[in-house]
């Protein structure tokens, strides 16, 4: 678990562009694959789309609704940054329509695990990433694509069987340095959306992150309480290849 003082590292990745969605009310996938080309023969192959997620950077107050309307009941406010100073993003889920006004669904980095709400644009910008983490938990890998292509195969520890690394869908929220890298979190810290469900008393309610770590001869293992760590140079390539925002899904 995160549970140290942090120095932020960095930005959000990727340029910052508004996007706004058509559909006339109609809710739309964020992060499905780009439409194929139109006008291709059925008997020619074709390439595959390449997935790509939009992601919301929080470009002042955003206040996340349970339905896409100011009038319904609030779920949670966010500030500009989060509690580590870092800036506050979200993975969308869906666009929504409204009348003249765009609405994400996004994911919340709240309990419980895979929360969402809705938040409005202006209040938000929007940038991309075809970045991905996959975590195997029972296979002690963590799996890095980009473009639809495995680009990195790492070796993990995860949770004890006491405090199992919960599974689902999170994404990367934060990047935070820790002061001493010679430390238990090692030379870097990815936070994610998710939270140990069995530790909500611990500091800032128990986040989980993806972590280097001090104790290189426990990876492989399941010895964490939650958190999944890596090797300090393994670590540093993922953060390379994988920007602030992008998705995290952890599966048994």
């Amino acid at each position: 678990m995160v549970v140290i003082a942090l120095v932020v590292l960095g930005a959000v990745g990727y340029g910052v562009v508004h996007a706004r969605s058509g559909g006339g009310g109609t809710g739309q996938p964020a992060a499905s694959p780009s439409p194929g080309a139109s006008g291709t023969s059925a008997a020619q192959p074709t390439a595959a789309p390449v997935p790509r997620w939009q992601v919301a950077k929080a470009v002042g107050p955003v206040v996340a609704y349970r339905a896409p309307s100011t009038s319904a009941t609030v779920r949670q406010r966010f500030n500009k940054v989060n509690a580590n100073d870092f800036p506050a993003v979200f993975l969308v889920r869906s666009v929504r329509q409204v009348g003249d006004t765009t609405w994400y669904d996004v994911w919340l980095p709240i309990r419980p695990n895979e929360s969402h709400g809705w938040v409005k644009e202006g209040s938000v910008a929007i940038y991309t990433t075809t970045a991905k983490i996959v975590i195997h938990l029972s296979q002690r890998r963590l799996l890095v694509y980009r473009r639809g292509l495995l680009v990195g195969s790492f070796p993990v520890a995860v949770g004890m069987s006491q405090l199992p690394t919960p599974t689902g869908i999170y994404y990367v929220n934060q990047k935070l340095r820790p002061p001493t890298p010679g430390g238990a979190y090692g030379v870097l810290a990815l936070g994610i959306s998710a939270y140990q469900p069995r530790l909500p008393n611990w500091p800032q309610g128990g986040p989980v992150a993806i972590h280097g770590t001090n104790q290189d001869s426990l990876i492989g293992q399941a010895v964490s309480h939650g958190c999944v760590r890596m090797h300090n140079a393994d670590v540093l390539k993922v953060s390379a290849l994988v920007p602030t925002g992008s998705p995290v899904v952890i599966v048994k």
